[in-house]
């Protein structure tokens, strides 16, 4: 009777307990089903890069939810071999997905021109690749090769830096097809000039509209906000210089400006020279090289002392940038020297400089140029030019932007995400063009963090994983067991 009674009761027991098993078993199958189908409808990501590099920035988010109008962001391409292609493709197709996620007006098609090879007669004058990305909107559209979204720098050991310029370029072009009237730019042409185009590039990708005028034979184009001067082979004609003045000048209304690019090489004709004299600047007759090894970065393209970290020494433009930490490079860079601080409507103010252990190769060095006895010193190598007046109880400014080297403005210095050269030019551009409503993103460095350590370091986490762990746990084992042996 008693052995029937336990029987009853495990029976009882066991019963139960097999009814919260199996219960809990169909919970949880269910709340896997439920949550799938959430998922499915209501896609959810978690980004736990420290950087955040799979999602919009607040700029981004900010400018996005403000879009009122309908736009469709058309990729050329697989939706699951887009995002499978490579880590880059993975983050940013998140990055694109993220523009809908935040306004129900946007919305996002993949479509396979292997499948559907019509949709090339939609866009007639288009030469459409695969993975083309388009942004449209009922007004304008914006057509970009994929390949734009990412950048590679090759780095003093041999590899490739890469970064990811994918929500750079995706709100340009969202920028770009909402608004019908983007600020318009004129590279200036018609001479042997400096290369600018990775800055070319970098307005492009901020929303700005670059054209081309020749500076002999065109009237400039009196609606840009600013021109673009690559120091030309040879002097400037006083012709040239005219129509630059007259553009400045903006029917004595101010509000224009100048950047020039300067080359370490071309010599300054006393045309150019003037001109830069009556804005209160001076080019150096010089290339500055750093003599402090911790100031200087090399690469493989570069291995020389030319190339150097440099001091962001204005206050507003730090306060604009987003991330003051990141280095400025100074790369083969000719000095920019303000002749004057304040003359008349005239003033200069000195952005960047170089560090006081730099000194400065003269053009005509000959080969016996001693680099460790000549003089050290801090040379600018951004300076702004303004000139002012009153109009209608308002100041108005005209600027003239000197940039000391063309390196500067490559596209290692302008796209890596490790450096502020593309930061701060945007940063200084959009001062210039008085364009207060601008999103700028930086470059995502991609590139994989290695962590090197010591050969001690090696042989002291060795000892201590491979020998002193699994025998503690050894010993801590064996006293359990003893312990549960005799108890």
């Amino acid at each position: 009777m008693k052995k029937n009674l336990l029987n009853r009761r495990r029976f009882k027991y066991g019963s139960l307990a097999t009814i919260i098993t199996v219960g809990f078993i169909v919970a949880v199958v269910l709340l896997n089903v439920v949550c799938t189908l959430l998922l499915e409808r209501y896609p959810l990501s978690i980004d736990l890069t420290s950087d955040n590099r799979f999602k919009l920035t607040d700029e981004s988010v900010e400018f996005v939810k403000s879009i009122d109008e309908d736009v469709t962001i058309l990729v050329l391409a697989d939706e699951s071999t887009f995002e499978g292609n490579s880590d880059l493709y993975k983050q940013a197709y998140e990055i694109i997905r993220d523009y809908e996620k935040n306004n129900g007006r946007i919305e996002v098609q993949f479509v396979d021109m292997k499948k559907d090879p019509s949709i090339a007669s939609k866009y007639p004058d288009e030469s459409l690749n695969e993975a083309d990305i388009i942004v449209q909107t009922g007004k304008r559209y914006k057509k970009f090769a994929s390949s734009s979204l990412f950048t590679a720098t090759q780095t003093q050991y041999g590899g490739y830096a890469y970064s990811s310029q994918a929500e750079q370029v995706m709100t340009s072009a969202l920028m770009y097809a909402t608004d019908s009237n983007p600020a318009k730019v004129v590279l200036l042409t018609g001479f042997d000039g400096a290369d600018v185009s990775a800055y070319k590039e970098l307005l492009q990708s901020n929303n700005y509209e670059v054209i081309t005028q020749d500076l002999m034979t065109e009237e400039l184009d009196s609606s840009a906000s600013f021109l673009i001067l690559p120091q030309p082979s040879a002097d400037l004609t006083a012709a040239q210089v005219a129509k630059l003045e007259n553009f400045l000048d903006n029917g004595s209304e101010f509000g224009k400006s100048l950047v020039f690019v300067a080359s370490p090489t071309a010599n300054v004709g006393p045309v150019l020279k003037n001109f830069l004299a009556d804005w209160g600047l001076e080019l150096g007759e010089g290339v500055i090289y750093e003599t402090e090894a911790a100031n200087i970065y090399t690469t493989m393209m570069d291995q020389s002392n030319f190339t150097m970290s440099a001091q962001l020494v204005d206050e507003d433009i730090a306060a604009g940038m987003k991330k003051t930490t990141l280095p400025v490079i100074s790369s083969y860079s000719r000095p920019v020297q303000p002749l004057f601080e304040n003359k008349d409507n005239r003033s200069t103010t000195v952005l960047v400089q170089t560090n006081e252990t730099s000194g400065l190769l003269p053009l005509d060095a000959g080969e016996d140029f001693d680099f460790s006895s000549a003089p050290q010193s801090s040379y600018p190598v951004i300076v702004k030019a303004s000139k002012a007046r009153s109009l209608n109880n308002s100041m108005r400014y005209s600027n003239l932007l000197a940039i000391g080297s063309t390196q500067m403005l490559s596209a290692n210095m302008l796209n890596y995400g490790g450096f502020a050269n593309g930061d701060l030019m945007m940063t200084i551009t959009n001062d210039i063009a008085e364009k207060k409503d601008s999103v700028v993103i930086l470059p995502v460095n991609m590139s994989s963090k290695t962590i090197t350590i010591s050969d001690a370091q090696v042989r002291t986490n060795t000892i201590i994983f491979v020998f002193v762990i699994p025998a503690a746990t050894v010993i801590f084992g064996i006293v359990v067991w003893l312990r549960r042996r005799h108890s």
